[in-house]
């Protein structure tokens, strides 16, 4: 863990961010006393692709439509599928 003062970090703050990206701590001081501690963030999960979602998504219709299978007539799944439409 590296100590350097507020001051020392306005000049060299460059230098103090490359150090905390190969693992280092980096507390700064004011008057002797800590006062920040500098530390590399950790990595963000890379957010779904779209062609994720959409596997995903075709993946829960097929799960929903093996669970009806045979359970639910044409007629009764009209009725769901027009139900609330304006006519």
């Amino acid at each position: 863990m590296q100590t350097v003062t507020v001051a020392q970090a306005k000049n060299q703050l460059s230098s103090l961010i490359h150090a905390t990206e190969l693992g280092e701590e980096v507390v700064l001081t004011r008057h002797g006393k800590p006062v920040v501690r500098l530390v590399a963030e950790q990595p963000v999960k890379p957010a779904k692709t779209k062609a994720q979602l959409e596997a995903q998504a075709l993946a829960a219709l097929d799960a929903a439509r093996a669970k009806l299978q045979g359970k639910v007539n044409f007629s009764e799944w009209k009725s769901l599928r027009d139900e609330g439409r304006r006519f």
